[in-house]
């Protein structure tokens, strides 16, 4: 291991022997880390962090501090982390909570940029793009491929499909289908994500399957939930995704399905 004689690494902590650790940075008991992993000047990683394979924190990143909430007591939780991510300056990420499975859970492939936010028992995908000061509140679901830009906001108990993309400053208040652009205070549905869609490989037919059936539902002014329970049996596995999506959208509390599943 590559440890800088100013950093403080608790002797429980198990690092893979390659792993770098800079300055000044600190690494609590408990806490595993695989190999190729990059743990930057002024880093804090707490308790309950398992943290998988070649991911940079690039200075100043805390990693599994104690969630924001007022109700939390001091018990063992987690925040797991997948492979191949990178955390910009002064990213924060919270373990989870009792609540849920007192845990938090971020992908692999995801790239978080400086002054981000990601709150406890939020479960992020893979290959996600956080810009500056973008702030995921507690217990969000983020679906892989997901884009949040700069100083956008997502409240508690919110979920974003895959591939979406959510434009800057937005406040993110309900459920966010898959495949489709945001914007706005509070955020609405814009457009398809057609470019987003494009590069991550998706066939140009399944695009245009997904705009035809975007126009049906969005533009129409026919009924979304009506629109979307016909097309629950569609061929297309995609539009399939789309649908069951809406119809949870439609079925949680404040458009947000996972805030009718809240304990209260």
């Amino acid at each position: 291991m590559n440890i800088d004689p100013t950093a403080v690494v608790h002797p429980g902590a198990q690092l893979s022997d390659d792993v770098k650790v800079g300055a000044y940075a600190i690494v609590e008991d408990g806490v595993k880390v695989g190999a190729g992993t990059t743990i930057g000047p002024h880093c804090f990683v707490s308790k309950g962090s398992v943290i998988g394979e070649n991911n940079t924190f690039t200075a100043f990143v805390s990693v599994g501090t104690a969630p924001q909430d007022l109700t939390f007591k001091d018990c063992e939780s987690t925040i797991q982390i997948g492979d191949n991510n990178t955390f910009r300056e002064f990213v924060s990420l919270n373990r989870g909570t009792p609540k849920e499975d007192s845990i938090t859970i971020i992908g692999s492939d995801n790239f978080v940029m400086a002054g981000a936010h990601v709150g406890h028992d939020c479960v992020l995908g893979s290959r996600i793009i956080m810009t500056n000061a973008v702030l995921v509140a507690g217990h969000c679901h983020l679906g892989d491929g997901v884009v949040l830009n700069g100083f956008a906001g997502v409240g508690q108990y919110t979920s974003i499909g895959r591939l979406a993309y959510v434009g800057a400053k937005s406040r993110v208040v309900q459920d966010v289908p898959p495949f489709v652009k945001v914007a706005g205070d509070p955020a609405e549905v814009r457009m398809v994500n057609e470019v987003g869609m494009s590069r991550s490989g998706i066939p140009k037919e399944d695009i245009d399957e997904i705009k035809h059936v975007y126009r049906a539902i969005f533009r129409t002014g026919r009924s979304v939930h009506e629109e979307a329970h016909s097309l629950i049996n569609d061929k297309s596995a995609m539009v399939r995704e789309l649908a069951e999506f809406l119809l949870r959208k439609e079925a949680g509390r404040f458009g947000r399905f996972r805030e009718s599943l809240r304990a209260h």
